[in-house]
C-alpha cells in the first residue's frame, strides 16, 4: 500500500481535510462555487495588474477596471525641473518619461486638499472626490494638479491615439491630448467610440478634445469621458476642409456666439475643467479680443496656434510667437503655445520667447517621437533643421511602437501613418520596401508583419552607415514610379507626334487652296 502524502500548502499552511463519505458529497457543491468565486477574483486582480484596452462605452465606462479616477499629483522629471529624483527608471528614455503616469493613490476626501508634490516642488491641489461642476479645480489649481506639465503631445486626427501618447511619454511628453474626436459620432456610435478614445490608469494627464458645433450634443460626450480624463478640449483651430463642411473647428472662429456657447455649456454642467485650442487672426486686436471671449466664457487653459486658419502648411510660414506672446500676457488663464517646436531646443526657446506655460507639437512629434527627450536621442547635426531624424533613430522608435500596438489594440491605418512619418525619409531611398508597405494585396499590415519588416529596414540603414559613413537617404525612384515616367513621356511624345501631324496636315490642305482656288458658283436664276 502506499502511503498517502497530503499536498503541502504553498504558504506551509497545511489545509484542513475535506470531510468524506455523505457529508463531503454533500459540501461538493459548495466548494465548486468557492472554487468558482476565487477563480474569478484572480481573474480580476490579474486584469487589474496589467491594465488592456479600456473602452469608454455607455455600458461599460463606469464599471471598467481599466478607466479609473486617480490622482494627478505627480509628473515626469521634466515638468518640475527634478530629473535626478526620477524613480524606477531602467534606463536614460526611460527616465525622461516613462513614469509619468505614475501618482499616488486619490484622496477620498470631498474636497480639494494639498498633497507633497515631491522634493523641491510646492503642495500641489488634487482634484475634489467625487467631482462635480461646482467643486471642480479651476484654472492655476487646475494646472497645477496636471503637474504644470511643460510639453505636450498635440490633439491629431487618428495620430495621438493611446500607443503613440506612451511612446511619446516614455521619452519627455509630460501631457497628452487625444485624437480629435467628433462628439456626435461618439455619442451616436459605440463602435467609433470604442476605436477612437481608448487609455488606462496610467495615461494621465490627459486632455480629450471633442469638434462639435452644438452645445447639448458636446456635453453628452464629454460626459461620458470625464471619469477617464483631466480635462476636455475644444477644437478651435482645425483648418481643414472636412471642419469647414462640418462647421468646427477654426471655422467657428467666425461664431463667436456659438463658440461661447461651446466653451460656457461644459463649464457650468462638466464634472472637468474645459480647455480650448484656437487659432490666431491676421492682426493683433482681434486675436486678442477672441482669446479674452475664450477665457470669459471658461475655458479654463488655452492652447495659441501661432498660425491663421489660412495657414495651413507648417513649412510655408514661421509660427507667430509675438501673437502667443501678447495673448498670454492679457490673460489669466495658463496658457500653451503651439507651432515651430521641432525639436527640444526650439521648445525650450518658444517658452522663453512667449512666455507661456508649455508648448504643443504635432507634425514635428509625429517625425521624431523623442523629440522632447533630454538629452536628445539623435542630436541634429543642422539645429536649423532638425527633420529628419538621421540614422536608425527612428526605427528603434517604431519598433518600441509596434509593440506598444500589440498591448493596446490600434486601427492599422494609425499604424500605417506612423510608419511613413516616422521613416518615410528612409523609403526614399529603399523603395521596395515602401512598395510592400503601401501593396494593398496579401496579409493586412499589422503589429506582428511589420516588425522584421522594421529590422530589415533597420540593417540596411545601418549597412550604409558602415560602407558608405552617412546616416540620412539618398532619394530613388521605385521601379513603379519610372515605369509610370516612362508611360506619361511616351504618352506626350505621342500626343506631340499628332499635333505635328495635325499641323502638317493644315499645311498642306492651305497650300492646295492656293494652287487650286474653289470655282465660282454660278449665280441663282429668279424664279419666273
Amino acid at each position: 500500500n502506499k502511503t498517502h502524502r497530503r499536498r503541502r500548502h504553498p504558504l506551509g499552511v497545511t489545509p484542513a481535510r475535506s470531510p468524506r463519505g455523505a457529508a463531503g458529497r454533500c459540501m461538493r457543491p459548495a466548494r465548486r462555487v468557492l472554487h468558482r468565486l476565487t477563480a474569478s477574483f484572480d481573474r480580476t486582480v490579474a486584469r487589474d495588474a496589467a491594465p488592456a484596452r479600456a473602452f469608454a462605452s455607455l455600458a461599460r465606462a463606469a464599471a471598467s477596471p481599466h478607466i479609473r479616477p486617480r490622482s494627478r499629483a505627480s509628473m515626469t522629471a521634466q515638468a518640475t525641473g527634478s530629473a535626478a529624483e526620477t524613480a524606477g527608471a531602467a534606463n536614460g528614455a526611460e527616465a525622461n518619461g516613462a513614469n509619468a503616469g505614475v501618482k499616488p493613490p486619490c484622496s477620498e476626501s470631498a474636497d480639494a486638499v494639498d498633497v507633497a508634490a515631491g522634493p523641491g516642488t510646492s503642495s500641489v491641489p488634487v482634484p475634489p472626490v467625487p467631482a462635480t461642476a461646482a467643486n471642480k479645480l479651476k484654472a492655476w489649481d487646475f494646472w497645477r494638479s496636471m503637474g504644470s506639465p511643460k510639453f505636450h503631445v498635440a490633439p491629431m486626427v487618428d495620430q495621438s491615439e493611446l500607443a503613440f501618447r506612451e511612446l511619446c511619454r516614455r521619452y519627455g511628453a509630460t501631457c497628452a491630448y487625444t485624437p480629435m474626436v467628433h462628439a456626435r459620432l461618439f455619442v451616436e456610435s459605440p463602435k467609433y467610440r470604442e476605436e477612437i478614445f481608448t487609455t488606462h490608469a496610467g495615461d494621465r494627464p490627459l486632455l480629450v478634445q471633442f469638434c462639435a458645433n452644438n452645445p447639448d450634443t458636446l456635453l453628452a460626450a464629454a460626459k461620458l469621458v470625464a471619469p477617464h480624463c483631466d480635462g476636455v478640449d475644444i477644437n478651435f483651430g482645425c483648418p481643414q476642409r472636412i471642419a469647414k463642411k462640418g462647421n468646427y473647428g477654426a471655422f467657428l472662429m467666425d461664431d463667436w456666439d456659438t463658440v461661447h456657447n461651446l466653451i460656457k455649456k461644459l463649464d457650468e454642467e462638466l464634472p472637468v475643467p474645459v480647455t480650448a485650442k484656437i487659432r490666431v487672426y491676421d492682426d493683433l486686436e482681434t486675436s486678442l479680443k477672441f482669446a479674452k471671449m475664450v477665457e470669459a466664457a471658461g475655458a479654463q487653459l488655452v492652447a495659441v496656434h501661432g498660425r491663421t486658419r489660412e495657414q495651413k502648411r507648417a513649412a510655408d510660414v514661421r509660427a507667430n510667437w509675438a501673437f502667443i506672446r501678447e495673448i498670454k500676457k492679457q490673460l489669466k488663464v495658463p496658457v500653451l503655445a503651439n507651432g515651430d517646436i521641432r525639436s527640444l531646443e526650439e521648445a525650450r526657446a518658444c517658452l522663453a520667447a512667449t512666455g507661456a506655460d508649455g508648448v504643443l507639437s504635432a507634425e514635428p512629434l509625429l517625425e521624431n517621437p523623442s523629440l522632447f527627450s533630454d538629452p536628445p536621442l539623435a542630436p541634429p547635426a543642422d539645429k536649423s533643421h532638425p527633420l529628419p531624424v538621421a540614422g536608425d533613430t527612428n526605427v528603434r522608435l517604431l519598433l518600441e511602437y509596434l509593440e506598444l500596438t500589440k498591448q493596446y489594440e490600434t486601427p492599422v491605418r494609425m499604424i500605417r501613418g506612423h510608419v511613413h512619418k516616422m521613416v518615410g525619409h528612409w523609403l526614399a531611398e529603399f523603395t521596395d520596401l515602401r512598395e510592400w508597405l503601401n501593396h494593398h494585396g496579401g496579409a493586412p499590415k499589422t503589429a506582428d508583419a511589420l516588425i522584421p519588416w522594421a529590422n530589415e529596414l533597420m540593417g540596411r540603414i545601418n549597412l550604409v552607415r558602415r560602407k558608405e559613413g552617412r546616416s540620412l537617404p539618398i532619394p530613388k525612384k521605385s521601379p513603379r514610379a519610372l515605369a509610370r515616367e516612362q508611360a506619361e513621356e511616351a504618352k506626350a511624345a505621342a500626343m506631340a507626334e499628332q499635333a505635328r501631324e495635325d499641323a502638317a496636315f493644315e499645311e498642306i490642305n492651305a497650300k492646295r487652296q492656293k494652287l487650286d482656288p474653289p470655282a465660282a458658283e454660278a449665280p441663282a436664276t429668279a424664279a419666273i
